[in-house]
């Protein structure tokens, strides 16, 4: 009988070395971290500072299973059962993937958890306002909707914030303008409280821009005298800065026609373009705000392709019900290229330019023009190619 039965322990022993030579056990870590989960969380309590935890899992396991082993094949979890307000350190569980996986270590073995009562309040919402507008503008009172927002999360972490604030960044704005801002909780001294929720997480503010009286931004035209060589035309006329801001006496400001002319730039005989500093002529009592007194004037001269100059009067369209506009200067010059058969074809109506105002509302705006035309032409030029329009409720 005993001999029976060491046979039997024998060819199990033998049976259990072919299987394992045939199918070795590995052993090693995961390549990735299994996520821990947290459960039985007390009713009303909030983890302090909790962002995601994993741990490191090492385990063994024959060759056949260790190749479909995933972070996924495992469930690693705290239990937060019985616990209240406070700091913990809970123990790190891991529940393996079958019969055939050994755990053999975890790290770390602890989470460190910090209760407390979720709490939530109210707080005044303020924008700080970087930079400022340009000469000639103001920045009006800040509206910001809405005024206030829910700040939840930890109660020890609530209790610290006294405002929620958003920063809005001037970047040369002339007109009144919206924008989206996010928005950060902080404490009495200005630090960000950080752990909590914002709902919502932006707010709209609205700052107005407005002009100073006596001040205003007008075009700059580039007057030019004299014809280029011959066989040679003033494809562009340009200046840089396009606009200037004036100052003076607000009656003399108001009756300026909405643009100013430089100096003329002689262009007799050029065969080549012409870039050139002159002066900008301004009206007795009127000053630069900025001193900008010259502009870069920038004349381009080509070969005659086929060229035109036409002087022709904006048309003003998109205006909204109940509005009338009214533009200065009165006519703009439009310098057209192309074929010389199409230019010389040219008949009334065939050019036009176009204000569109779709966009504005009642208030002093510079628009840029635009020209509507025959295909085989193009523009090389629109001088002035911005228009002072003033819109006023009918």
């Amino acid at each position: 009988m005993a001999s029976l039965i060491m046979a039997i322990i024998l060819a199990i022993m033998v049976w259990i070395a072919a299987t394992i030579q045939e199918n070795p056990f590995a052993e090693g870590f995961l390549p990735e971290e299994v996520p821990v989960e947290v459960i039985n969380r007390g009713e009303g309590l909030v983890i302090v500072g909790g962002g995601d935890q994993s741990v490191r899992i090492k385990v063994r396991a024959p060759e056949s299973v260790w190749g479909g082993l995933r972070a996924s094949s495992f469930h690693a979890y705290v239990d937060l059962e019985g616990l209240d307000v406070g700091l913990h350190e809970v123990p790190i569980q891991v529940e393996q993937a079958g019969s055939l996986v050994r755990i053999l270590e975890i790290s770390p073995t602890l989470l460190t958890v910090r209760l407390d009562r979720g709490a939530e309040k109210e707080v005044e919402v303020r924008a700080s306002i970087y930079g400022e507008p340009p000469q000639g503008f103001y920045q009006g009172p800040l509206e910001i909707s809405p005024h206030s927002v829910m700040v939840r999360g930890p109660g020890s972490l609530v209790d610290q914030v006294v405002e929620v604030t958003g920063e809005v960044y001037l970047r040369g704005e002339k007109d009144t303008f919206e924008r989206d801002v996010a928005i950060t909780p902080r404490d009495e001294v200005g630090n960000v409280v950080a752990g909590l929720e914002v709902d919502p997480q932006s707010v709209t503010v609205s700052v107005p821009i407005e002009h100073r009286v006596g001040f205003r931004e007008l075009s700059v035209k580039t007057v030019t005298q004299g014809t280029p060589a011959p066989g040679y035309w003033i494809s562009s006329i340009s200046a840089n800065p396009p606009t200037v801001t004036v100052m003076g006496d607000p009656p003399t400001v108001v009756e300026i026609p909405g643009y100013l002319e430089t100096y003329p730039v002689d262009v007799e005989g050029a065969r080549a373009d012409i870039s050139e500093r002159v002066g900008i002529v301004f009206p007795e009592g009127v000053s630069p705000s900025e001193e900008v007194r010259t502009v870069q004037a920038l004349i381009g001269i080509s070969p005659v392709l086929g060229g035109q100059t036409v002087q022709l009067t904006p048309v003003l369209q998109g205006l909204g019900r109940g509005l009338e506009g009214a533009f200065s200067p009165d006519t703009v010059g439009v310098i057209l290229s192309g074929p010389l058969s199409d230019l010389e074809a040219l008949e009334a109506g065939d050019v036009r330019v176009v204000v569109d105002v779709s966009d504005y509302g009642p208030g002093t705006h510079f628009v840029p023009l635009a020209v509507d035309k025959p295909e085989s032409l193009d523009v090389q030029a629109i001088i002035p190619d911005h228009l002072e329009v003033v819109i006023r409720e009918s």
